[in-house]
């Protein structure tokens, strides 16, 4: 019994060490995508219609996110749910984000009908 036990232990630590290892790479790829975004947490939750708590747990490392919130993300910038799980990165390049600045910035000035417009003509393209 006390070696079935042993054998336990030591699968439950691997299991235990490997959710830690994933949470942290989760947080580290909303951290890495916010930051690429330029995007305050405020700005990211609004974005994701999610809580600003939410974003700050989800970035902190310590809970992992719920598939609800990964895939609220996910939505809002349009990419893969596979990139919160790999290695790959997000990336954008300098000039785009140049222009994604410079349209947030226009939009911030717009009323909401015309934004309104505007969304249907992005969904258009």
């Amino acid at each position: 019994m006390e070696k079935y036990c042993n054998k336990y232990y030591f699968v439950s630590m691997d299991i235990s060490k490997e959710y830690t290892q994933t949470t942290k790479h989760i947080a580290n790829k909303i951290l890495d995508l916010r930051r690429v975004l330029d995007l305050s947490q405020e700005q990211f939750a609004e974005k994701t219609e999610l809580d600003t708590s939410t974003i700050a747990r989800a970035e902190s490392g310590k809970h992992k996110p719920s598939i609800k919130t990964i895939l609220a993300i996910a939505k809002a910038f349009n990419i893969q749910i596979e990139y919160f799980y790999n290695n790959s990165n997000y990336e954008i390049t300098s000039k785009k984000s140049e222009i994604i600045k410079e349209i947030n910035s226009k939009l911030n000035t717009v009323n909401e009908e015309k934004l309104n417009k505007i969304n249907k003509i992005i969904d258009f393209i």
